[in-house]
């Protein structure tokens, strides 16, 4: 639909759009290494292909008149009465899967304990994984629900799931937080040089294995127990990440799966559950390879019961907002010039990231910045929190470093808009529920991707309504900063079309 922005506003959006790119990218450079903000990733597409204004209305008059007596409804943008039926399974190529087995060399043995969680070894790497199980197995027939997978944002790690993770596991799940190579408490590998992230020879891979790995003590002085950063070649992608939660659904044997992702974990989630991970040489059908998870390209055999996404960005980076097709040809050179500036100028200056980590970022400054993001309820950020981000990185190391350059400057990979027009026959069938804040700053909902899902869920555009999209107050972190609305959204779609 026609929402009424023409590209005529050129020079007073591309003047916008670099005066608001200014301020949080110098925020950003302070305070981002730890908070959960892709900036600049919706921040221009909101000033395009804005949603109707009696949708806005709609929104306003559930959400902004009750915020300041703390809002206890959302508004419900869309329901299915559709009855999911269950996925046909195919079963694998047993030639594929154990190859596939063979080049993850995934080992229990190697899996180290740590507080309320531990650290799983993938490819070398100390992954840090929370999960929760259910006290009490009798609750709600839990041994057959599905287990669900949290996928965190930028910077951020699986502290700020912890009300996520008390309800589900009190609502009878099996929850399995995980730290993202490069984040969180996980190994923050550096040295990155060729390659890209994707599979390069059949079975698929993300990188060479190394001969020897050498293991980098620099961070030993952090206060929590942190992975070992390695002297690794890595290139940071959406499906390096995604291919890493393959691999741990794999090794945790898991028969059925939701999967859950926050921003750019978001993004993790749809690449995992599309298989869009595997990449194959042309000499190879696609048809005939299988993600653990996602199945064949046509989803069949897929493990997942649905996906949940909480405020989805529109990439890696910022860098695909220059996608959007409402722009002109000025305005995309315009704004990829002020992108290639930042890029060289800041994010790609590892000295000036360096300095920053070490000797601007504070605690103060990071409570400071996640308040900004918590616009429901501010006090959920306590200690508990600031150290979540503070921590990983104080004492990343240069893997902090290279991992936020990399994030940054590294190409952007596939919109969501992208994701479902390449795999129609997956996501039109998927159950796919998204819950944004209404004051989200970060990935506005009148961005392109919340425009993109507010008209495939008014219009039907996947059919049978399998994708939903509901509102409530709160900002980019809305699952701990208003827990009480967001569950209950999330618990009602996971009633009604995931289990």
């Amino acid at each position: 639909p026609d929402h009424g922005v023409k590209t005529s506003l050129y020079s007073k959006e591309v003047h916008t759009a670099a005066r608001t790119m200014i301020s949080p990218s110098v925020i950003l450079l302070l305070a981002l290494p730890v908070v959960d903000a892709l900036t600049v990733p919706s921040v221009f597409s909101a000033y395009k292909s804005r949603p109707s204004s009696s949708f806005r209305s709609s929104v306003q008059k559930s959400c902004y008149d009750k915020r300041t007596t703390h809002c206890n409804s959302f508004l419900a943008l869309s329901s299915s009465t559709t009855v999911i039926s269950e996925s046909r399974l195919v079963a694998p190529n047993t030639e594929l899967n154990e190859s596939l087995q063979d080049e993850r060399l995934l080992d229990d043995d190697n899996n180290e304990s740590t507080g309320t969680g531990k650290f799983w070894k993938w490819r070398n790497h100390d992954i840090f994984v929370d999960v929760r199980t259910p006290a009490d197995d009798t609750i709600s027939n839990s041994k057959n629900k599905p287990k669900v997978i949290l996928l965190h944002g930028f910077g951020a790690s699986t502290t700020y799931w912890r009300e996520t993770m008390t309800k589900l596991q009190n609502e009878g799940f099996e929850v399995h937080a995980l730290d993202l190579l490069g984040q969180g408490r996980s190994s923050k590998p550096y040295h990155a040089q060729d390659g890209d992230g994707r599979p390069a020879t059949f079975p698929y891979k993300l990188y060479p294995k190394e001969t020897a790995v050498v293991t980098i003590d620099e961070n030993q002085k952090s206060p929590i127990p942190m992975g070992k950063n390695t002297n690794t070649k890595v290139y940071y992608s959406i499906n390096l990440w995604a291919n890493m939660i393959d691999d741990y659904a794999r090794q945790c044997n898991m028969d059925e799966v939701i999967l859950m992702g926050n921003s750019l974990g978001s993004l993790v989630a749809l690449s995992a559950a599309t298989g869009d991970f595997i990449e194959t040489p042309n000499d190879i059908d696609r048809e005939n390879m299988f993600g653990y998870l996602a199945g064949n390209h046509l989803g069949e055999g897929s493990r997942v019961r649905g996906v949940c996404l909480f405020n989805c960005a529109v990439g890696l980076n910022s860098m695909n907002v220059l996608k959007n097709p409402d722009f002109s040809a000025i305005e995309r050179s315009v704004l990829k010039g002020i992108f290639g500036v930042f890029n060289n100028l800041i994010f790609d200056n590892e000295p000036l990231l360096k300095f920053a980590l070490d000797n601007v970022v504070t605690k103060d400054l990071l409570r400071d910045a996640l308040k900004s993001l918590y616009t429901y309820n501010p006090e959920q950020v306590d200690d508990e929190l600031v150290d979540s981000f503070y921590y990983p990185a104080k004492f990343g190391g240069d893997g902090a470093i290279e991992a936020i350059r990399q994030i940054y400057t590294n190409d952007a990979g596939l919109t969501p808009k992208e994701m479902t027009a390449k795999y129609p026959h997956i996501l039109d069938k998927l159950p796919l529920h998204l819950i944004w804040g209404d004051s989200d700053v970060v990935t506005p909902i009148e961005g392109d991707v919340g425009t993109f899902y507010c008209d495939r869920v008014a219009n039907n555009r996947g059919g049978k309504g399998m994708t939903t999209l509901d509102v409530v107050c709160g900002g980019h972190l809305l699952f701990d900063d208003n827990p009480s609305d967001t569950n209950d959204s999330l618990l009602k779609w996971i009633n009604k079309m995931a289990l």
